[in-house]
């Protein structure tokens, strides 16, 4: 994909890239986030994206959504913040620290920045002592092992650029395979023969959130992976917000989620029986092949599921009521039309751009046309020439067919080269002139 147009808000209307206003009032905790960010002049959405993200990093790992419906779903969240340099995407890291401080009991690594596939699995590593032998009062042998060490991690890019270069680049499998694979909350890492190598993070004993800041065009080349399914897991937010006071509130207070702190027993994630037997018959459908979702949309019901289990444990609860899932709906159509407006607005570029190419090559096979009809003698020696040269050389570049041409002729050199493409000795395509498939005899 090409270069995105301008991102603008719709300022003095109801943005659809933003969450509504009845999303913010439906809850205390919604208008907390909000308040913070505006205290600060900073997106509410950007805030209420890292504070998801920040949650679902410090949920405890044994605490998955059990719908029924395949295997249980890890709560680890991946969301994109989705606006132009300056406007503000580092806010979804510093007010979610503010509002959801990180309980004490907890080995937590927040906001590690995003590298390779085994930087992530490494988050969760470090070295232990061991014991090893000894019998009776004898002392065994002690000594120090890798092995994973905490559960909980958060990890942070503020611009999402070096990503898409590492995914496309020659290590890129790793990452993006990664990213997928810890999305579901299945097993991360790699084993070889080094202990030293090795990091193995198995499935159901770690958890992940993850904040990326892209600008338009930097994020349009996440989308060449669709058919990997990894644009598909994020949320996406934009950081524009048409709806900041002119003067800042008060700061709030932080918010106050106990079902964070991983101490606490017997507590299972339960589902309103509408919301089981909605995803029950859209499973089926899936399966028996009666519905296919739109590429994009293939992981809806996973992240509806993730995004209402952060909702209700944001409203201090581990069930997840009919409201939670309307909410978590509110969420993920905000999050579409965000990801839609990008995808549509670089399409309408490519169409624009498209549209320029063609004119241009309509234009050129006109003046090759009128070159051919209209050629003297000295356009058909010189356009020989810078044939012969070009062929000769595997391609020049429009200066430097100029540099080469003696001074006398450079006044038909346009002409030249029109007559040289139009008979097939050359191709040209903007600065550069390329051969063409024959050679002048």
């Amino acid at each position: 994909m090409t270069d995105a147009p301008n991102w603008q808000p719709n300022v003095g209307t109801a943005d659809p890239r933003l969450l509504p206003a009845e999303f913010w009032e439906a809850r205390p905790a919604h208008r907390q986030i909000q308040r913070a960010a505006h205290a600060i002049n900073r997106s509410a959405d950007v805030a209420f994206a890292g504070v998801l993200a920040r949650i679902a990093a410090l949920m405890p790992p044994d605490r998955p959504g059990d719908t029924g419906i395949g295997s249980p779903a890890s709560m680890n969240t991946f969301v994109a913040l989705l606006g132009p340099s300056g406007s503000g995407k580092s806010s979804g890291k510093r007010v979610p620290r503010w509002l959801v401080p990180a309980p004490p009991d907890i080995d937590f690594a927040e906001y590690l920045p995003l590298g390779t596939g085994e930087g992530m699995a490494e988050a969760y590593m470090g070295e232990v002592e061991v014991t090893e032998g000894g019998t009776g009062r004898g002392k065994g042998k002690t000594k120090t092992v890798r092995e994973q060490v905490r559960t909980n991690a958060l990890m942070y890019a503020d611009e999402g650029e070096r990503l898409i270069k590492t995914m496309f680049g020659r290590s890129g499998t790793t990452i993006g395979e990664t990213l997928r694979t810890a999305w579901t909350g299945d097993t991360i890492g790699q084993f070889n023969g080094q202990k030293v190598n090795t990091r193995v993070i198995e499935e159901g004993k770690y958890s992940l959130g993850l904040i990326i800041g892209f600008q338009p065009e930097t994020a349009l080349p996440l989308f060449d992976d669709a058919a990997a399914g990894t644009p598909q897991r994020f949320l996406w937010f934009s950081t524009l917000d048409t709806t900041l006071p002119d003067e800042p509130p008060a700061w709030p207070p932080p918010l106050e989620l106990p079902l964070l702190n991983s101490r606490l027993r017997d507590v299972t994630i339960t589902f309103a029986d509408t919301i089981r037997k909605e995803l029950r018959i859209e499973d089926r459908a899936r399966v028996m092949g009666e519905i296919i979702p739109a590429p994009l949309d293939s992981h809806r019901p996973l992240t509806l599921v993730k995004t209402s289990v952060l909702l209700a444990v944001l409203d201090n609860r581990a069930d997840v009521t009919a409201e939670d899932w309307e909410l978590a709906k509110v969420v993920w159509n905000t999050s579409c039309n965000v990801r839609d407006a990008l995808v549509e607005a670089a399409a309408r570029q490519r169409a624009q751009e498209e549209e320029a190419r063609t004119k241009q090559h309509v234009d050129r096979a006109v003046r090759a046309h009128k070159a051919v009809t209209t050629a003297d003698r000295t356009v058909v020696r010189i356009g020989r020439r810078i044939a012969n040269r070009v062929h000769a050389s595997e391609g020049m570049t429009l200066g430097a067919v100029k540099t080469d041409t003696a001074n006398r002729d450079r006044p038909y050199l346009l002409d030249a080269l029109d007559y040289a493409e139009a008979q097939g000795w050359v191709q040209v395509d903007g600065d550069k002139v390329q051969p063409g498939g024959s050679k002048p005899s």
